[in-house]
């Protein structure tokens, strides 16, 4: 079973919790009032909330608690209080603890035995336990969601998330009355002029002339100055940074343009001489020239699209 957050969450925190769900349950210990499941999970059902149940298949958001056998808080095993994502099995593989969700719905919460070798798997053991100790899961129900809603839900988020990291080029598109288009990897483009030459494909050796500025109008750099000439590098060489590698391609020789980079395809946290940290990058480009690359390439002034 896999664990998945529809909240984006930081996954580290959840480690030494989520491991639970990969494990098997322990036969031993004290077990006094729970049930056991057909194929040898131990739980027992604390509220129920009279909600329908979870099928196989459905994802349950939930809070963890762990516990000592003697009901006794395990510290370091409750670093997280954030709800995690589990999804309910069929129940066919025996000891897995993702069984008990088909006992289980919004609102309800169940505990389950289990040895801390099993839950554990792999990490080190907390000092305070020892191996053949059990300890018991605590689960507590937030929301059911069958799988069509929570594929839909996690379509959603995507698309709050990618919203809110594009938010400053979409008001730049916005304010330019662009006609941009957004390629999968967050970049958006603009075709002035397609072009009606050869198409710039990796390895070869790719003459541009550039303009490129900041969203609010800054240019930091461009191949039009005066004593500058066109630029050239060889495409997918890692000559240049990532948003030129892929926007380029996007015209033929004599094809103009608008490249609209985010940050991770440009100089990201880091930024780069009069380019600020976290900065988008527009670049006004003319595909000059597509030509075999030589064996070495020439010395050329240093630009702010050289990687």
């Amino acid at each position: 079973m896999t664990f998945r957050s529809i909240w984006n969450l930081n996954l580290a925190l959840l480690v030494s919790c989520s491991v639970l769900f990969f494990s098997s349950c322990s036969n031993s210990g004290s077990s006094s009032g729970y049930s056991e499941t057909a194929h040898g999970v131990k739980y027992k059902i604390i509220t129920d909330n009279k909600q329908p149940k979870a099928k196989a298949g459905d994802y349950i958001q939930f809070y963890e608690t762990i516990r000592d056998i003697n009901d006794a808080l395990i510290p370091s095993l409750n670093v997280s209080r954030i709800a995690v994502i589990g999804q309910a099995s069929s129940g066919d593989e025996k000891g897995n603890l993702s069984e008990v969700f088909n006992f289980i719905g919004k609102g309800d919460s169940v505990s389950c035995i289990a040895s801390v070798e099993d839950i554990m798997n792999g990490i080190s053991v907390p000092g305070i336990l020892k191996k053949g100790d059990n300890i018991k899961l605590e689960i507590k129900v937030v929301d059911v969601f069958s799988k069509d809603e929570y594929e839909a839900k996690i379509a959603e988020l995507e698309q709050a998330k990618i919203a809110a990291a594009d938010a400053p080029a979409l008001e730049y598109i916005k304010a330019h009355n662009l006609n941009a288009q957004r390629l999968p990897s967050g970049m958006y483009y603009v075709t002035e002029n397609p072009g009606t030459g050869a198409q710039p494909v990796p390895k070869k050796q790719v003459t541009v002339n550039y303009r490129g500025t900041l969203l609010d109008g800054t240019e930091f750099d461009s191949s039009l100055k005066p004593g500058r000439q066109p630029f050239q590098f060889v495409l997918s060489a890692g000559q240049v940074i990532r948003g030129w590698d892929e926007g380029i391609p996007l015209f033929k020789v004599g094809g103009k343009g608008i490249l609209i980079i985010p940050p991770a395809m440009g100089y990201g946290e880091q930024g780069q001489n009069n380019i600020p940290p976290n900065s988008w990058l527009v670049f006004n480009i003319e595909v000059l020239g597509v030509a075999d690359a030589p064996q070495q390439m020439p010395m050329q002034i240093p630009t702010n699209v050289i990687k």
